[in-house]
């Protein structure tokens, strides 16, 4: 399992740190691979499902471990392409609870991601 470190950058952290239990149990779930490729990497972002601008909180349901090019640097990066992250519930709407939206897996599985960290698979490939 590859080692990395999550960068906690002042977007994603707004308010003030993030509690180090929740970063663990995303780091834990994710194992060191992004959430969104499946490529292992060091350095990643956590990005939340629900962007707290729109009233999401740091959660392990709310949040995926990501690589930066996944988060916003690519061009069909979460950020840079919404509609693409929504239908895979890399994003969720403002109405929405992260925890009750499926997200797709690299690996093709869907599932919903947990407040514990843990996950439950709807679809398995």
């Amino acid at each position: 399992m590859p080692e990395f470190k999550v960068v906690e950058s002042p977007l994603l952290v707004l308010g003030g740190e993030m509690d180090k239990k929740i970063v663990k149990l995303v780091t834990e779930r994710s194992q060191g691979y992004c959430e969104v490729c499946g490529l292992p990497g060091e350095s990643m972002a956590l990005h939340h499902r629900k962007l707290k601008s729109r009233g999401g909180k740091d959660c392990a349901s709310n949040l995926i471990a990501v690589h930066h090019q996944c988060h916003n640097l690519a061009s069909d990066s979460i950020h840079l392409n919404p509609a693409m992250a929504e239908q895979n519930g890399w994003m969720v709407g403002s109405w929405q609870e992260p925890h009750e939206v499926p997200m797709k897996r690299p690996d093709g599985s869907v599932v919903l991601l947990q407040k514990d960290g843990s996950v439950i698979f709807l679809e398995r490939t």
